[in-house]
């Protein structure tokens, strides 16, 4: 007879859960017992067994690796031109152990409160779940064999332990909710839970869900259900369409959202509730009996449930008076305008009644009267006037107490109707103080890039790390300089031992392709160094070529790979016997950028010594080129004969056209992109290759800037692809802005999305210095970091006060002329068009733009203030639009 536990213990050996479910399924009471004795105490012995299996798997992997190098070095092929050489470094999920143990656990523990310890164990978490892992419908099979009511206290004991909710559930929440449905267990009153069946529960699931009837009421009631639905439309349709088919109570439906009101809580987190009333469209008739709690909810609540709550108000028909002033005088003590001039217009309705007693509304009309709104003040004082004589003297002394505390325009106007004394005019106030620009910080120069190394010991001592750029460069530049200054003699023999230790790393690299690391490649020099004609010992039938051993550009960072190419090229040059005396694409500068007149000597020497220049040093060359020519240098250049000197003459006095960027932004994988696309003339395209080729890989900005430090466009744009992504990759950081600045070349969408996404944080956000800096050297592109900052005020509009904020500080520093540019872009993007509802963020918007076009002098005209400034309504956002209109047209605005 098998023993139970060997046969458990076989298919967590395996890593095969299902095996051990089906070997735990048919067990008897006293072969449970026996596993469960057995379980605990094994689960070191399942970690080891487990990481010997992975090992196991990683040295096959390693095997069929290099089964693949050898074949395709018989066949002179590259590996990546083999199909199997894409499925060898399949992903390997880990800790197989976890599922089968978790499985026998649940099947063979004796307590319902046991198991549910066991489930939650905290080394059975992982750090993400593939799909192949999935153990909750094996934990619900091998339950399903207890009794009902043992299955109904595990599911409640499961669903206690959730804790928050996740956009994608967990296993945990998928087990809870799968037990609590199949079990028939009552849900328990625990809001993680509630939050848990929102994010789990599609809404086309709903009708038929065992756990609607218990959660639904809890809908209401859990925190942070608000705020998980606000931009779920089909929750609200569907619950509704239930309503209406007796699924659900429609009654229970709306006293929910109605609690939920009156509960209060921010303008996001009611979204949902409010468009769920809004689908029920309660009837007069239902909206009757609650008339007092949606009065209620007029003076305080969240902006959008006032709205909500007056449109039900007002279609309640004649409300007594004493209620309907009180909502009145409610709605004219709120800061949303919009409100304020609800209630004064039905203020103006309730007057013009001439069943209505006047008096009852003196307080609301007063309360209108001693409004901070001057358009709303302005509207209350008409009103007055308009309806004095419905007001008995009662009524008139209360409006006549307003007029001392208003000012003396309208407090006269009221007084020669209703009496009462005038506020003297008050002193004028000081005028503000001018404002009085500052200059721009000046710009440092770019400090000079670490010199090569001298000896061949200062040579060994630069590590090649993956980040660092720098050490990159300098060990290609002066391993070419010493291996030609030291080509014979004591000399040679003086590099090659300083390079000895990398010619063990040879051993090791060398079966290996591709070479993905620069310390790959200056293994190969120092071996080559070493022992002349190695390469063809390697490869007597001369099968593989260096190219090969480059990685394809398609299958990684292009930065990246375009530093393996160059040191591939240098390595190719050194087996042929032709590398030059130095390199002409090494930087000048520690941002990357190559000095106009350090490029025309070198190639100037290239020409005296008959020296060819290398392809790929040339192009990199150029696109590290910095933009300010001197006349002299640009005169030297002209005389250059060379091929590449007359390329690199084109390029210093008649450079191609700039490469067009174009963003747009997109999914990937449910996570938000920006995707760049570059088009480019013939020079670009020469020179760029592939380096900007689309591929799904994320760019470290600074890498990709030291290869385009002449071209920070180009870098920008296509760094940025992750700027907004919430996965953790390389995105551009504060630090690679100040890089951008101090690199060369015009900047347009690219870099202006970057600074426009640190802007967003606000003076905190570290763009203003960089503003301030990019300014001075005339390169800031205005209106393209304006229409950048649009595009992401429209994702996310709470950002705009600190924009405002950086952006006044940056005018305040010397920037006003670009932050009036700024504006010009980003106004457009922000301000109502016509029929579009304005709101106090767009006022404050006018006022600072009305600011800066004073402070700059700004001229020129800008259709979409125009079209403000022309509107008949005199509101504050208007009255702002005239005033920038005034600036910008030479003169005061005339309606």
């Amino acid at each position: 007879m098998t023993n139970p536990w060997d046969a458990v213990r076989s298919g967590i050996d395996a890593g095969d859960a299902s095996a051990v479910a089906t070997a735990v399924l048919d067990l008897d009471d006293d072969a449970r017992r026996e596993v469960a004795r057995e379980l605990p105490g094994y689960l070191p012995a399942a970690r080891e067994a487990a990481a010997r299996e992975e090992r196991r798997r990683e040295q096959a992997r390693q095997a069929r690796w290099e089964e693949l190098c050898e074949r395709a070095a018989r066949t002179g092929r590259s590996v990546h031109e083999f199909a199997e050489a894409y499925t060898v470094d399949g992903p390997s999920v880990r800790n197989r152990w976890i599922e089968p143990v978790r499985v026998a656990g649940a099947a063979v523990l004796p307590g319902a409160a046991a198991v549910a310890t066991w489930l939650n164990r905290r080394d059975f978490d992982r750090g993400w779940e593939p799909a192949d892992t999935d153990d909750v419908p094996l934990i619900a099979a091998v339950v399903a064999a207890r009794l009902p009511e043992w299955r109904r206290d595990l599911a409640v004991r499961l669903a206690r332990r959730l804790r928050g909710a996740r956009p994608r559930p967990d296993r945990r929440v998928r087990l809870a909710l799968r037990l609590l449905r199949e079990s028939g267990a009552e849900p328990p009153e625990h809001d993680p839970l509630t939050l848990a069946w929102v994010a789990a529960t599609l809404s086309d699931d709903l009708p038929a869900d065992p756990l609607l009837d218990a959660m639904l009421p809890r809908l209401f009631e859990a925190e942070g259900v608000g705020r998980l639905l606000r931009t779920h439309r089909n929750w609200p349709a569907v619950l509704t369409a239930l309503a209406k088919d007796g699924r659900v109570g429609r009654a229970a439906l709306l006293d929910g959202c109605r609690s939920r009101f009156l509960r209060g809580g921010q303008a996001a987190d009611q979204r949902f509730f409010v468009f769920l009333h809004d689908q029920l469209a309660p009837s007069p008739e239902e909206i009757a009996p609650y008339a007092r709690d949606y009065l209620a909810l007029l003076p305080a609540a969240a902006a959008n449930v006032a709205d909500l709550a007056l449109r039900q108000v007002r279609r309640l028909g004649p409300i007594p008076a004493e209620q309907a002033g009180e909502a009145v005088e409610a709605l004219l003590f709120r800061a949303e305008g919009r409100l304020v001039r609800a209630g004064l217009t039905w203020l103006d309705r309730l007057l013009k009644d001439p069943a209505e007693d006047a008096d009852a509304y003196a307080p609301a009309l007063t309360a209108a009267l001693g409004s901070e709104s001057g358009d709303a003040r302005e509207r209350a004082v008409k009103l007055a006037v308009k309806h004095a004589d419905r007001f008995t003297p009662l009524g008139a002394d209360m409006i006549r107490d307003a007029v001392a505390a208003l000012p003396a325009h309208e407090g006269s106007r009221l007084a020669a109707v209703f009496g009462g004394e005038v506020a003297a005019a008050p002193e004028p106030e000081p005028e503000p103080a001018r404002f009085v620009p500052v200059p721009l910080p000046a710009v440092p120069e770019p400090t000079p890039m670490p010199p090569a190394p001298e000896t061949p010991e200062e040579l060994a001592r630069i590590t090649l790390t993956e980040y660092d750029w720098r050490a990159h460069e300098r060990w290609l530049d002066g391993f070419v300089r010493l291996a030609a200054r030291h080509r014979t003699g004591g000399g040679r023999d003086r590099l090659v031992g300083a390079l000895a230790p990398l010619t063990r790393h040879w051993s090791r690299s060398h079966p290996w392709t591709p070479w993905w690391d620069t310390a790959d490649w200056a293994a190969a020099m120092a071996k080559e160094l070493a022992e002349p004609g190695a390469w063809r010992q390697a490869h007597p039938q001369g099968t593989e070529t260096v190219t090969e051993r480059v990685p394809d550009m398609r299958h990684g960072a292009g930065a990246r790979v375009w530093t393996l190419m160059r040191y591939a090229e240098v390595y190719q040059a050194q087996l042929e016997d032709r590398l030059p005396a130095y390199l002409l694409g090494t930087p000048t500068r520690a941002n990357g950028i190559l000095d106009p007149d350090a490029l025309v000597e070198r190639i100037e020497g290239y020409e005296r010594d008959g020296v060819q220049a290398l392809p790929l040093d040339l192009r990199q060359a150029l696109l590290r080129l910095g933009r300010t020519v001197p006349g002299e240098v640009a005169t030297r250049a002209a005389a250059l004969t060379s091929p590449a000197g007359r390329t690199v003459a084109r390029w210093l006095t008649d450079r191609p056209a700039e490469p067009e960027v174009i963003l747009r932004w997109d999914t990937h994988q449910g996570d938000v992109r920006v995707f760049s696309e570059f088009v480019c003339g013939p020079e670009h395209r020469e020179v760029l290759g592939d380096l900007l080729t689309p591929r799904f890989h994320d760019e470290a900005c600074e890498r990709l800037l030291a290869v385009l430090a002449g071209h920070r466009e180009l870098a920008a744009a296509r760094s940025a692809w992750t700027l907004r992504s919430f996965w953790p990759l390389n995105k551009p950081t504060p630090a690679d802005l100040e890089l951008l600045v101090t690199a060369d070349g015009p900047a347009g969408q690219g870099v202006a999305l970057i600074m426009a996404h640190y802007l967003h944080a606000g003076p905190v956000g570290g763009a203003v210095g960089p503003l301030l800096r990019l300014a001075a050297t005339g390169g800031l592109p205005g209106e393209e970091l304006g229409r950048q900052l649009a595009v992401l005020l429209e994702r996310r509009p709470d950002g705009l006060a600190g924009v405002m904020e950086a952006l006044r500080t940056a005018a305040e520093r010397g920037a006003h002329r670009e932050v009036w540019q700024i504006m010009r872009g980003l106004l457009p993007g922000r301000l109502p068009r016509p029929g579009e509802r304005a709101t106090p963020a767009h006022t404050r918007l006018m006022r600072f733009a009305a600011d800066v076009g004073e402070w700059a002098d700004a001229r020129g005209d800008l259709p979409v203030v125009a079209e403000l400034a022309g509107r008949r309504r005199a509101s504050e956002l208007v009255r702002q639009a005239r005033r920038l209109h005034g600036q910008l047209s030479g003169g005061a605005f005339t309606t």
